[in-house]
């Protein structure tokens, strides 16, 4: 062994005994272990086995026993491709748990899926701004927060909301952006590429028929309001009408709406060119396509967060809350994320694992500039539901 060797020994040491006797971050350890060229599958197996370690002090024979009696199941009703997948299974393998996990593709079909009974949850990631409509209904059960103890790792712009005081109902996951994905094989050159004109004016020029939205409602309308310079959140009815026949001269040249994560497949095969799209799903067909690129118009975009939260009448309340204070953990807020694609709300996770990768890249973590761009989208009120209401039923029928 030369004196490199045995340099790189010691520093590679000391490194793992500070990780272990937590002194220093699973960051600084890479950072450390990375200088000193350690290889990445080294690496990779001490960071396993210090996820394990950390695991090991986990759940108590009290907290196993109480998630006995429940039946040792929980239901899991998640977006599609939002979760890491060694999430499930690990948590299934500590805490003896079997989960059932099904997808859905939008909150209007969550929102559907809970008004209807339909098949029994325990745990559910509705976007901020539905929220308040589940508690509204009657849809959710109040959390235990003793339960849910690592809670305060979360960011403190996502906890204690107007709509949620207290994190009554609702704990965050992850949180995002809605913009544009577009193809630059295809828009290099265009003067409208730092613009929703992209969109609403190129878009029937040189992209018809490469056009496509997402199939939600508020989102869609906000692109219109934004082009035309008002707030995504306007409720001036003459503003929503305008932005409303925007959105229906534009139609013949859409594509489609696009449910969940199809758009992604669609901009990866480049069936769309430009897509109005959630930034995530926009990283991950830059992932597999590295011409798609994610826009953040200079008129702005909206920005939103989704939250955990557990059904009413859930048949397992106490394993859902173990399964949320779970997912708190830094170590696997931060896959869920690189998964994804998407920010994680768990601050303790950026601070601690989230790699410098996704941390730096604005396609995920918008720049202090560009946040002052976006807008978090408003809940509805009944007094404006029949005004989107009606220019969505025109918009699809036309």
């Amino acid at each position: 062994m030369t004196i490199n060797d045995r340099n790189r020994k010691k520093q590679l040491d000391a490194s793992v005994e500070g990780l272990f006797e937590g002194r220093i971050t699973r960051r600084a350890f890479v950072r450390r272990a990375t200088a000193a060229g350690i290889s990445a599958a080294l690496l990779s197996d001490v960071l396993a086995l210090h996820g394990k370690a950390f695991a090991a002090a986990g759940p108590s024979a009290k907290v196993l026993e109480k998630i006995k009696q429940e039946g040792g199941e929980l239901a899991v009703y998640n977006w599609e491709e939002y979760i890491h997948p060694d999430t499930i299974p690990n948590f299934e393998e500590e805490f003896g748990v079997e989960v059932i996990f099904d997808t859905y593709p939008g909150n209007e079909h969550l929102l559907a899926k809970l008004q209807a009974g339909g098949a029994r949850y325990d745990v559910v990631f509705p976007t901020h701004n539905f929220v308040p409509i589940h508690i509204g209904q009657g849809l959710l059960e109040p959390l235990d927060l003793e339960n849910i103890p690592d809670l305060g790792n979360s960011m403190s712009r996502f906890l204690d909301t107007s709509f949620d005081p207290g994190n009554t109902y609702s704990v965050p996951y992850l949180w995002g952006m809605t913009a544009l994905g577009h193809n630059t094989k295809y828009t290099e050159g265009d003067p409208n590429v730092d613009s929703w004109a992209l969109m609403f004016e190129s878009g029937p020029e040189r992209y018809s028929g490469k056009l496509a939205f997402t199939d939600e409602r508020e989102e869609v309308i906000a692109t219109a309001l934004a082009y035309l310079g008002y707030s995504i959140n306007s409720r001036n009815k003459k503003e929503l009408l305008e932005a409303g026949d925007l959105l229906i001269a534009t139609k013949p040249h859409v594509k489609a709406f696009y449910p969940g994560a199809d758009m992604t497949k669609a901009l990866i095969t480049e069936d769309i060119i430009v897509g109005h799209e959630w930034n995530g799903e926009v990283v991950k067909a830059h992932r597999k396509n590295p011409d798609v690129e994610w826009l953040l118009p200079k008129e702005g975009g909206t920005a939103w967060f989704d939250n955990m939260a557990i059904v009413k009448g859930a048949p397992h309340k106490f394993t859902a809350e173990i399964f949320i204070n779970y997912m708190l953990r830094p170590e696997v807020a931060s896959a869920n994320s690189d998964e994804g694609g998407y920010a994680t709300a768990n601050q303790k996770a950026v601070d601690t694992v989230v790699s410098a990768e996704m941390a730096q890249n604005p396609a995920i973590y918008p720049t202090a500039k560009e946040l002052a761009r976006l807008e978090f989208l408003a809940v509805l009120s009944d007094d404006i539901l029949p005004i989107y209401d009606d220019i969505w039923t025109r918009l699809l029928g036309a």
